[in-house]
């Protein structure tokens, strides 16, 4: 992809509040994807997750916490202070111009400052009000502290993750915040729709845990059967072989379905006699005795680079790729291929490769900006938008509120 292929985005237009935590940065992350002009607001200290490791360098800088950066890579950034009278009305002025409000402060907290959804309809009757919290706005959880890994295991994703012999192993990352991000996003979508067509905004509340009960092996197989998912690792839950296997400098992934059996059975052609007998084509049979089955497929993958084994499969029609480090990620000719990551300038963080939005429209991708520094554009929305006189601003910084 050439480096004039950007896309301008499929929303330009729509203006975003996004006043969340980590807990629902990464909601506002995809709406700047889609095109839209998301501004970071963020109190005068800073946001919690400028404090958040790892740091670029090592060096402790709350313009360098690489957690940040990705999360607010392209958005704009100002800081108000809403616990103050003259800060509120900053972001009531700030709402009257804008499409979208994003939050995951604690239910009730808006509400307890004059910014509840009541207040912010009223300077912008069709607002889109998304709030992201652990459990909802209502209910006997609303107000339980919800770090990720306590979204992951109330969710139930948890229960069901590691291996089998050992307790629960809690995904890498913060998987429950960016799986309940990416349902804000999407309600954000419809609610748009919502308002185009009838002339309305919406209140949108996501919770953590239910969307982590979405995955079909947490809850429907219950609610559908009675029947508890068992921790598996890596091993597929009802096929075989399909896990991952070693090989000589790493390991890869593969999906053998009934239909790949005897494909691979052709390619590994020393296999030993046995698998021949037409009973291991059933999937089921295999995945009973996937540990005999995982173990002989071991002794063929570890012949073999990752690399060499994935072009063998793939050549004969058999699902498997390697394990990707993030180095072996970034050095694919496949992502560098489609202009995956692109260079990108941070004053703090210097000159590196930015992934860019997971789509493309148009053959095109949206094209990366870094994070901001805190309060970089207060000048540029409290004066260029709000109209105020730079006399204004430099004495609400001095007063605190920006």
């Amino acid at each position: 992809m050439s480096e004039a292929a950007e896309s301008a985005g499929l929303l330009q237009g729509y203006r975003v509040l996004d006043l969340t935590s980590a807990m629902g940065a990464f909601c506002g992350k995809l709406l700047r994807d889609l095109g839209m002009d998301v501004i970071k607001v963020e109190p005068p200290a800073g946001d919690a997750l400028r404090s958040e490791p790892p740091f670029a360098n090592g060096h402790v800088h709350r313009e360098g916490s690489l957690c940040f950066a990705y999360l607010n890579a392209g958005k704009r950034g100002i800081t108000v202070d809403i616990t103050k009278k003259s800060g509120r009305k900053l972001l009531l002025d700030l709402v009257a111009r804008s499409d979208i409000v994003v939050e995951s402060f604690e239910p009730g907290y808006l509400a307890a400052q004059n910014l509840g959804h009541e207040s912010l309809i009223e300077r912008q009757k069709k607002l889109i009000l998304v709030s992201i919290s652990g459990f909802g706005q209502d209910g006997p959880y609303s107000h339980f502290k919800t770090p990720d890994i306590v979204g992951t295991a109330m969710g139930g994703l948890l229960y069901i993750s590691g291996d089998p012999e050992m307790a629960p192993c809690n995904p890498p990352e913060t998987q429950s915040y960016y799986y309940a991000s990416l349902f804000a996003a999407y309600g954000v979508m419809l609610a748009l729709w919502q308002r185009e067509t009838r002339g309305i905004g919406a209140w949108i509340d996501a919770s953590i845990q239910a969307s982590m009960a979405l995955h079909e092996h947490v809850a429907f197989n219950y609610s559908a059967e009675g029947r508890v998912m068992k921790r598996a690792g890596s091993q597929h839950q009802h096929n075989a072989p399909a896990n991952l296997f070693k090989c000589k400098n790493g390991y890869i992934s593969l999906f053998v379905t009934q239909n790949h059996w005897p494909l691979l059975l052709k390619v590994w052609e020393d296999h030993p006699p046995d698998l021949d007998d037409p009973k291991w084509i059933n999937s089921n049979l295999r995945r009973a005795h996937a540990d005999y089955i995982n173990a002989q497929v071991t002794s063929f993958t570890s012949r073999f680079l990752k690399e060499d084994l994935a072009e063998l499969m793939q050549k004969h029609g058999i699902p498997g790729l390697p394990v990707n480090s993030p180095t072996d990620f970034m050095k694919d000719p496949h992502i560098q291929t489609r202009g995956f990551f692109r260079t990108v300038a941070h004053p703090v963080l210097g000159s590196f490769q930015q992934a860019g939005s997971p789509f493309m429209v148009d053959g095109k991708r949206s094209a990366p900006s870094p994070a901001p520094l805190l309060g970089q554009h207060n000048d540029e929305v409290f004066c260029g938008e709000l109209g105020l006189e730079r006399s204004e601003v430099q004495a609400l910084a001095v007063d605190g509120v920006i």
